[in-house]
């Protein structure tokens, strides 16, 4: 028989797959537009002079200057973002040398009320940040520790952990339990076992959790505003210079130009664990 045509020519199943990919392409180049349009307009501001930033309808062509990036760099920037490199760094370090060997002990240990623990550890990533600001605080200027980057990155372990434990809890389960048995019989003791065989395998899932640690403690700002207090600060405590007051007008350049320097680090490390952040995802994702 004869395959009936569409009015553009198509047969009908392969009109219908067009319209189905046209409305797919769409919808992509929609997210798309909508996640990477605001970024750009941030990065086109941080070299607008004041005249242009605000400009409506918005200027497209204009003359770039640098003078916003100058001004950032006078404003003492990198006392800030040594301490978030400092802060970041630390917790992120401290976050994979603890979460990974206790997710791999609940993945491969039998302990008792294991369902229950983990529950609670989730529970203190799902609770509001806000619940565990007052306390910290307290406790911290008992301590007299308020302002000591340490501090901060002491909070920033206490956060990430529960996700990271979740997370490659997971990735642990995933690998067979055969290789723990295979290492034994060689002779490796568990924790070469683990150093050799287990976390090589679980590779992608420590990039995933390390660039999630690294994005979370990069970008804080609640805990960052009330613990760092004058000799701590970090790059998104920073941000807040360029926001005026009651007499400034907030200075759209310079605070475009700190945004971009935020943003910055952030993409460059995940451009650089790409692939095992890719891995990662679809590994979690299955």
């Amino acid at each position: 028989m004869q395959q009936l045509r569409g009015p553009t020519g198509f047969t009908g199943v392969a009109g219908r797959r067009a319209m189905v990919t046209g409305a797919h392409t769409l919808l992509v180049a929609l997210a798309l537009f909508v996640t990477v349009f605001p970024l750009l307009w941030v990065f086109l501001g941080s070299f607008k002079l004041p005249a242009d930033v605000m400009r409506l309808p918005p200027v497209l062509v204009f003359t770039p200057t640098i003078d916003n990036y100058l001004i950032v760099l006078r404003e003492r920037f990198t006392f800030f973002f040594w301490n978030s490199v400092f802060v970041t760094c630390g917790s992120v370090i401290m976050t994979i040398m603890l979460g990974v060997p206790a997710s791999y002990g609940l993945s491969r240990f039998r302990i008792p009320l294991k369902k229950t623990i983990m529950l609670l550890i989730l529970g203190v990533r799902f609770a509001p940040y806000i619940i565990f600001a007052l306390p910290l605080f307290l406790v911290m200027s008992e301590l007299g520790v308020v302002g000591n980057r340490n501090a901060l990155t002491f909070v920033y372990i206490i956060i990430n952990l529960p996700v990271v434990i979740w997370l490659m809890r997971a990735f642990f389960d995933d690998i067979p339990v055969e290789l723990d048995e295979a290492a034994e019989i060689d002779g490796a003791s568990r924790f070469r076992a683990f150093l050799t065989i287990l976390v090589p395998c679980a590779a992608p899932g420590i990039a995933t959790v390390t660039i999630l640690s690294f994005i979370f403690a990069w970008n804080e700002y609640l805990f960052a505003l009330i613990l760092s207090g004058r000799d701590a600060q970090t790059l998104t405590v920073g941000l807040t210079r360029f926001l005026g007051g009651m007499e400034d007008a907030i200075r759209w350049g310079q605070l475009s130009a700190w945004a971009i320097a935020i943003v910055a680090p952030v993409i460059i490390v995940s451009l650089l664990v790409n692939r095992q952040l890719r891995r990662g995802f679809s590994g979690a994702a299955s």
